[in-house]
């Protein structure tokens, strides 16, 4: 099912994207500090949005690689249980009845 799925979306995103392109094809100025330069307003958007990915991409990287930190001290503790748990139950029983 994904299979078939994946590529009808990513059709419709070119599509949306082509469709947009043509809608904004308009120049505007964009204003730099030193320089200001004549920019269609779609390579405008689509620029901001790709920086905003980038830049949220690594805001979030320090908690990504703190939750793998975490996950893999948490494995460690439960494999260490695991096996005291195991060589508990090896150990003989001095019950007497």
């Amino acid at each position: 099912m994904s299979r078939v799925i994946l590529p009808l979306v990513l059709i419709l995103a070119v599509l949306l994207g082509a469709s947009f392109t043509i809608l904004n094809a308009g120049e505007v100025d964009v204003h730099l500090y030193l320089e200001s330069f004549q920019v269609p307003l779609s390579i405008v958007v689509f620029v901001s949005m790709l920086l905003g990915a980038v830049l949220g991409g690594l805001a979030c990287s320090g908690l990504v690689m703190r939750r793998g930190r975490d996950a893999r001290l948490l494995r460690k503790r439960c494999k260490r249980a695991e096996d005291e748990i195991a060589r508990l139950r090896a150990l003989p029983s001095n019950n007497k009845v």
